[in-house]
């Protein structure tokens, strides 16, 4: 656990708005374009998540801004993602007004606000450089593992402008080394939640099948405590 955090990972293992936007991906992988369906079967499912993880500020935040555009997608009308988070946080305060002074409610709202706030400027100044800014523009591998850099890192500042204060207030401590584990890792996490998912329903119909599939899940499980471990013990990872 402190490796994770010294490494700037614990949002990994912390049940959060990342495993939301997991969990509607399969949603949407399952039922595809269908509307309707999606919205049926996932907004109930969105808050059957929610219940299971305790309802927790920042659980319910990720799942009211997931069905108010799977509304959007049945309506056929525009999402607007700060719209959105608005009406999340207004109804989280309407219920509870003290969420305001929850960890998690303040890191999740920071983070979002500044992932919408300078995500896009920062991933268009970095492909400046490149020349890329054009879509369609270098289609070949290379560019498109440049834009994914580029992304991912405009994403990852971006959230830290706002969490990397409340970081340094509520733990006493900013992970140096963040923004490198999370290029690491995160491409990979996804694939280890959906693996886990798989090898339990594998295992109800036939525990050794479930079992093989949790065994090989279990080396990318493996490749993000390394990289976690390794990373937490360089000089300077985090200052206190």
């Amino acid at each position: 656990d402190r490796a994770f955090q010294v490494s700037g990972l614990r949002h990994v293992i912390a049940v959060s708005g990342l495993h939301v936007s997991i969990l509607f991906a399969i949603i949407y992988m399952v039922f595809g374009r269908q509307r309707v369906l999606n919205a049926i079967f996932g907004i109930p499912l969105l808050f059957v998540f929610a219940a299971i993880a305790g309802f927790t500020p920042s659980i319910v935040r990720a799942c009211i801004m997931q069905t108010l555009m799977l509304m959007a997608m049945l309506v056929d009308k525009e999402y607007d993602p700060p719209t959105a988070l608005a009406f999340a946080v207004l109804v989280i305060l309407g219920v509870n007004p003290r969420a305001i002074t929850s960890v998690s409610f303040q890191l999740s709202v920071g983070c979002m606000i500044g992932i919408f706030a300078f995500s896009e400027p920062l991933r268009k100044y970095f492909l400046s450089f490149g020349n890329l800014q054009k879509k369609g523009k270098g289609k070949g591998m290379q560019a498109k593992l440049i834009r994914w850099l580029f992304g991912s890192v405009s994403i990852t500042l971006s959230a830290m402008v706002a969490t990397t204060p409340l970081c340094a207030i509520y733990f006493g401590m900013v992970s140096l080394i963040g923004i490198l584990a999370n290029l690491l890792t995160l491409w990979i996490i996804s694939f280890v939640f959906y693996g886990v998912m798989v090898a339990c329903l594998f295992s109800l119909i036939w525990v050794p099948l479930g079992q093989t599939v949790a065994w090989l899940i279990s080396w990318p499980v493996r490749y993000v405590l390394l990289i976690s471990d390794v990373l937490s013990s360089f000089p300077l990872a985090a200052v206190y």
